[in-house]
């Protein structure tokens, strides 16, 4: 006897087991400069590029920056006014859909001059903007780490060149 809808459901375990292996939770980390003029939060789920474009970018503002660094799911407890510039990473899920985390944060702010989108994609042509914040995104192609984490900094020192050190 033959179920229909067994292919159904195992299709669906196969779908829910792969999109929840292609993001995973990160080390939530201060970097403590305490009396930096700058102060950054990084909001991000984990994946190995992510990781690695993460790490680079703590790496360049570690010593003159206060530094956070969240889980994505936190998002929304940030205080936009507490920082001078809002780094979230995160991917483009199935079929171009927005993580509703990183949606409902943006969709919070009236002003969404300080947030800083990295979006990892399957197509690094298409061009991503979410409620007037234009995304920075790539294909997770190791080759492309360096111009990603150039275009993110990039935009971070434009942020932190505006907000003159007390």
């Amino acid at each position: 006897m033959k179920i229909p809808g067994i292919r159904y459901l195992l299709f669906s375990a196969l779908m829910i087991i792969f999109f929840s292996s292609c993001s995973r939770n990160i080390k939530e980390t201060t970097i403590n400069n305490l009396n930096a003029p700058h102060k950054i939060v990084i909001a991000s789920n984990g994946s190995d590029f992510r990781d690695s474009i993460r790490d680079k970018v703590i790496k360049k503002y570690s010593d003159n920056c206060y530094i956070e660094v969240i889980n994505l799911g936190k998002l929304q407890e940030v205080e936009y006014e507490r920082y001078d510039a809002i780094l979230v990473m995160d991917a483009i899920i199935a079929w171009g859909g927005f993580n509703p985390e990183m949606k409902n944060y943006i969709d919070s702010l009236s002003d969404k001059k300080k947030v800083v989108l990295f979006l990892s994609a399957g197509d690094e042509e298409l061009k991503y903007s979410y409620k007037g914040v234009d995304a920075i995104s790539s294909a997770s192609v190791v080759a492309e780490e360096d111009k990603v984490v150039k275009e993110i900094t990039g935009k971070i020192d434009l942020l932190l060149s505006e907000k003159k050190p007390e």
